[in-house]
């Protein structure tokens, strides 16, 4: 009974968190992550984890047994990485001296899965209650990484403290999107100078070196800042969320921003993280309505609605199939946050959907992090030229990409 009431919190907390939050930080909201902690009663811990190629769950995940997954979904419960297969689901990382996995990114060619992994250590900084003085501080840091779906290679990409002299903070890192050529991931940072310096971006992020661009011109609605980076199958195109607030609601919308021209444009109001069919003509999308989150299906070119895909205000964070022919989302049942799966047939204005049982059953998922999917042999070949790349390309001048 204290099991399942922890998880109706967490799952209620969740989800309404994922309804309201926008990502605009200031330094006076950094209190749940710079935590006043007695003097060397944390020591620093920034190596991170060292996964084994096969950790041990500490509990397993309840699959459909009815329900086969195509290639490998990865999901997250619990701060860990599961991958599933089939009707088998598997733990890939375990939380170590405190870290939390989240925010899964397949590679295009499944070889690694790309995800935050947030890490605790001990800094100072500048005390708020008593100008110029310094104060011991625990951080909960992000950290972008990259491990194998078996388990193995955990690499660290792009740390995010930052030093000046003895004084120690850091800046956000979250939602990474690969694209096509698989040279370079789009984040939302804050980065690379001071948290609240500037407000949250769109990012570039080479795999190879970890350099960080500089942010994106991109629009916003300060100091909000945008969310949700989503590259197109053939990575020439960029979906992101435009962060919105309509008194205590979040009013979010979708823009398109063509990494070719360096231009932006909104695709539609009222929708958050897009999710790209395979053959970039539609996207799936998270509806917002008042305290209400529904799937739906928008034309990615006008941004007319084609299809609805649920209708009980507890669904959200939707991923289509490289295949296809079958969408995931996240919903809300009761206490649980798990998995459901959707059939798609037809195409256009013809989409049919016909939703399935739970893909997990009562297994608490992290409800803010969205899975991620692969099937070998289907997405685009990499572009001859990379797209996305560490430098930031230049916005012609016009209202569509108006420079920060």
């Amino acid at each position: 009974m204290l099991a399942l009431a922890g998880l109706l919190v967490a799952a209620l907390l969740t989800f309404d968190v994922y309804r309201t939050w926008t990502p605009g930080i200031t330094a006076a909201e950094l209190t749940p992550y710079y935590t006043s902690a007695p003097a060397d009663t944390l020591a620093p811990t920034e190596s991170g984890p060292t996964p084994t190629p096969a950790p041990v769950p500490s509990a397993t995940i309840a699959t459909n047994p009815e329900i086969a997954v195509p290639g490998t979904l990865v999901y997250v419960r619990d701060g860990s990485l599961w991958v599933q297969s089939g009707t088998t689901a598997r733990q890939i990382t375990e939380p170590v001296k405190g870290s939390r996995a989240s925010q899964p990114a397949f590679s295009p060619d499944g070889q690694w899965i790309y995800y935050i992994d947030t890490r605790v250590t001990t800094g100072r900084w500048y005390d708020p209650n008593d100008l110029g003085a310094i104060a011991r501080y625990t951080l909960y840091y992000p950290v972008l990484c990259r491990i194998h779906p078996d388990g193995t290679g955990q690499k660290d990409i792009l740390p995010s403290l930052v030093r000046q002299g003895a004084l120690t903070t850091f800046f956000w890192i979250r939602q990474p999107s690969v694209s096509a050529t698989g040279y370079s991931a789009a984040v939302v940072s804050d980065g690379p100078t001071f948290p609240g310096v500037q407000d949250m971006g769109i990012h570039y992020v080479s795999l190879s070196t970890g350099k960080m661009a500089d942010a994106l011109p991109l629009r916003e609605n300060s100091p909000l800042g945008l969310s949700d980076p989503r590259f197109s199958p053939d990575g020439n195109l960029l979906a992101y969320t435009m962060e919105g607030r309509s008194g205590s609601n979040a009013a979010p919308s979708i823009w398109i921003y063509d990494a070719r021209t360096g231009v932006a444009h909104k695709l539609a109001g009222g929708y958050r993280a897009a999710s790209w069919s395979p053959d970039g003509k539609d996207v799936a999308a998270t509806g917002v309505s008042g305290s209400k989150l529904d799937v739906v299906v928008l034309d990615a070119t006008s941004g007319k609605p084609v299809a609805q895909v649920t209708s009980d205000g507890a669904s959200w964070g939707p991923v289509w199939s490289p295949a296809g022919d079958q969408l995931v989302y996240m919903h809300l049942t009761g206490a649980v946050v798990d998995l459901n799966m959707v059939y798609i047939s037809g195409s256009g204005a013809n989409l049919g959907f016909e939703i399935e049982p739970h893909l997990t059953e009562y297994s608490g998922l992290d409800g803010g992090s969205p899975a991620a999917w692969y099937i070998p042999g289907y997405g685009a070949p990499p572009s001859p030229s990379p797209v996305g790349t560490a430098v930031a390309p230049t916005a012609p001048a016009g209202p569509s990409a108006t420079p920060r």
